[in-house]
């Protein structure tokens, strides 16, 4: 694999509390990664992102679909006509698939075509969805935003692209009893592989008010919070002290 770095972003030593937090989560497919970045969005007002985003747009171009079609739960894993790969305007693709011995007319699932596409476009750039993503999470640091929740960390260049930024990352595995299992033809892809190294674990039951729970009791979240208390202390002291 080629080596790829990454410049880490530059952070002010002397404010802590502003550092950028990273908090990424990995795990099967539905798991409750989106439900549980959701927890973040809605409760401690971080911003999300996916790597999938920027793929899902490609895909979507490249085969005029709509592209709620590839992250709608209910049609993500079923066969449809319009994926099959000769449906594709990219004629690369449809070459690289034909040479890999894949059909051009049968129909594939979201699934399929999303990790397919990503391997074509990270033959010669595998880190092509990573920097899409360092590069959003640099453009935010510089407006001022400070708190990031990536949705699906599934590769590890992306993981040493995100570690590789300097600020403080936390990746966390969501383990549920319903997550989806995969067909036959996308189970095995390296995707699917769950190679990603977390730092933390999280039980989603299934029950949305135990998932806020247990995201808001994560270490990283639970720190944040902290030292924002800490920080209104010091500043009520001081005005006091002023007074």
């Amino acid at each position: 694999m080629n080596r790829v770095n990454f410049e880490p972003l530059r952070q002010s030593r002397k404010a802590p509390q502003q550092r950028v937090t990273v908090i990424a989560f990995t795990g099967k497919a539905g798991a409750g990664k989106d439900s549980a970045a959701a927890v973040l969005v809605n409760h401690r007002a971080f911003l999300s992102i996916a790597f999938g985003d920027a793929l899902r747009r490609e895909i979507a171009a490249a085969w005029r679909i709509d592209e709620r079609m590839l992250s709608h739960r209910p049609t993500k894993e079923l066969l449809i006509p319009a994926l099959a790969v000769g449906m594709c305007g990219e004629p690369a693709f449809i070459s690289w698939c034909f040479e890999g011995g894949e059909s051009l007319h049968e129909p594939r699932s979201p699934r399929w075509a999303m990790q397919q596409w990503a391997d074509f476009q990270r033959r010669f750039r595998p880190a092509h969805y990573a920097g899409i993503v360092t590069r959003w999470i640099g453009r935010q640091a510089s407006l001022g935003f400070r708190r990031i929740a990536i949705t699906d960390l599934r590769d590890p260049v992306e993981e040493a692209a995100l570690r590789g930024l300097g600020v403080q990352v936390s990746v966390v595995r969501v383990h549920s009893p319903h997550a989806v299992v995969l067909n036959g033809d996308t189970a095995q892809h390296s995707s699917e592989r769950h190679k990603v190294s977390a730092d933390f674990d999280l039980q989603n039951d299934g029950s949305l008010e135990a998932l806020r729970d247990n995201v808001l009791c994560l270490p990283p979240v639970a720190r944040l919070v902290a030292a924002v208390e800490g920080s209104d202390a010091v500043a009520i002291s001081v005005a006091g002290g002023a007074a």
